[in-house]
């Protein structure tokens, strides 16, 4: 059995001008000496809860730290669920596609309910055969890729991100590495490349 599993941020969708505003907002209210911006929330995206408020809330006590990313969290999955945010062209169209030849799924470091609002606002829980993320397993990138694939009985498969935590995290899986250099990051490693998301079709069908 044959699957693409794809990263969710700058792969899938961009939420970073929403998710900046949100961040701000909360902050703003409960602790005015941090200020987000799209460049901080761009060098983020890919990281886990804990590397958040490692890497952001400096200075601050954890605990604290971790009160205010759970109610920044929640905001986001308000938002989303309703208003969605900027998926990037040709994704749902392609996505339609490439359901007919091969199991789709996602794989992302995001919290639970930041994946479910994706999901949810696009209605894609019937077009993913499945999906999985650290908030939910507590597990890396990497594991989750490969628990995804044994649940499922997938022996082969690409994972598609735009991170150098999805390179490594396809290296961990030992399955080839996409990279979709329209998104956030850059990377050192890959077995593929696409400039836009329409062409991962004749990525799949060359390395699966």
């Amino acid at each position: 059995m044959k699957a693409i599993i794809f990263d969710l941020d700058g792969t899938l969708w961009d939420t970073s001008d929403t998710v900046v505003d949100i961040w701000n907002m909360v902050l703003l209210k409960k602790c005015p000496q941090l200020k987000m911006t799209k460049e901080i929330m761009s060098s983020l995206m890919g990281k886990n809860k804990a590397q958040f408020v490692d890497d952001f809330f400096t200075g601050i006590e954890k605990d604290e730290a971790e009160s205010l990313i759970g109610e920044i969290f929640k905001a986001e999955q308000t938002y989303l669920i309703e208003h969605g945010a900027n998926m990037y062209d040709g994704v749902m169209k392609m996505l339609n596609v490439l359901k007919e030849k091969y199991k789709l799924m996602i794989v992302s470091n995001c919290q639970s309910g930041y994946l479910n609002a994706f999901l949810t606002h696009y209605s894609l829980k019937e077009i993913l055969y499945d999906y999985e993320c650290a908030g939910s397993s507590k597990l890396s990138k990497g594991e989750n890729i490969r628990l995804v694939m044994n649940r499922n009985g997938i022996d082969k498969a690409i994972y598609v991100g735009d991170t150098k935590s999805d390179e490594d995290a396809a290296k961990d899986a030992k399955i080839p590495f996409v990279y979709a250099s329209y998104g956030f990051g850059e990377v050192e490693k890959y077995d593929a490349v696409i400039n836009s998301f329409e062409e991962i079709k004749d990525v799949a069908k060359e390395l699966l």
